[in-house]
């Protein structure tokens, strides 16, 4: 969802339903338990503020820049906070942001104006 698209809705109730979805992404990779909330809130933030602020700088063809700036720092911050190599984090970044890029891309049939 890119950020001009953000206004009048809900910025925290994104940010806990990524960080879920990233949880459970980390957990099935790791056979083992959610890593917790703050973490996976850091990691959602690391990869959102860089793709909603270029967002706002490039024009629309070259959203994917933003997304890709996103899924590496999300893959930083995930290397960071869950002690993750740096090939099975950038595996757990690029899942999350092909599962958004798929509930993006339904919330926009569903819901177009």
């Amino acid at each position: 969802m890119s950020a001009r698209t953000l206004e009048g809705k809900s910025p925290v109730l994104g940010i806990i339903i990524s960080a879920a979805i990233l949880g459970v992404i980390i957990a099935v990779m790791e056979e083992g338990e959610f890593p917790g909330w703050g973490k996976m809130v850091l990691c959602v933030l690391a990869a959102a503020v860089p793709q909603y602020l270029l967002s706002f700088v490039l024009p629309g063809s070259l959203f994917f820049v933003g997304t890709l700036v996103g899924a590496g720092c999300a893959m930083l911050a995930i290397m960071a906070t869950c002690g993750m190599g740096p090939k099975r984090a950038g595996i757990a970044a690029g899942v999350y942001f092909a599962v958004g890029l798929v509930i993006g891309l339904i919330m926009n049939v569903v819901f177009r104006a």
